[in-house]
């Protein structure tokens, strides 16, 4: 399969192997741990997340190898929608238009970040729903 349609995400190491299923472990780092002052600045923080991909190549992987964790292309894009535009034009919207019906600046701030709170609160409860329509999927490293 060709991979036209994808997006390296992050480099990992596989951890399990069931069937088509590939548990891959990436560190996921602050901005701040990847910058060149970190040592004279705030600590950085690192964590570990295990992420399950598809094996749609057919390699074979063994614990410990390194491998490209890869997103379809489009889903790049939904994420980027779902997370930062939907949540701004919730948040503009509220507060123009509660302006527009209060002349309130201050109800237009409280009444949009209340929305935008329930915009990620909705987000986060459809969670395992839209983790569906993001694919991962693995394919080893290039030597």
């Amino acid at each position: 399969m060709e991979d036209y349609n994808s997006t390296i995400c992050k480099e990992g190491i596989v951890r399990a192997v069931r069937g088509e299923d590939v548990e891959v472990e990436i560190t996921i780092s602050s901005a701040c741990s990847e910058c060149h002052a970190k040592s004279f600045c705030i600590p950085s923080e690192q964590t570990r997340e295990t992420v399950v991909a598809k094996n749609l190549y057919g390699e074979n992987f063994e614990v410990g190898d390194k491998v490209q964790l890869l997103l379809k292309g489009r889903s790049g894009a939904k994420a980027v929608v779902l997370a930062y535009l939907l949540p701004f034009i919730v948040l503009m919207v509220a507060l123009f238009g509660t302006y527009a019906i209060t002349k309130s600046e201050l109800a237009g701030v409280i009444v949009s970040v209340v929305l935008v709170i329930v915009y990620y609160f909705v987000l986060k409860t459809r969670n395992k729903r839209i983790e569906q329509s993001f694919q991962f999927f693995v394919r080893k490293m290039e030597a």
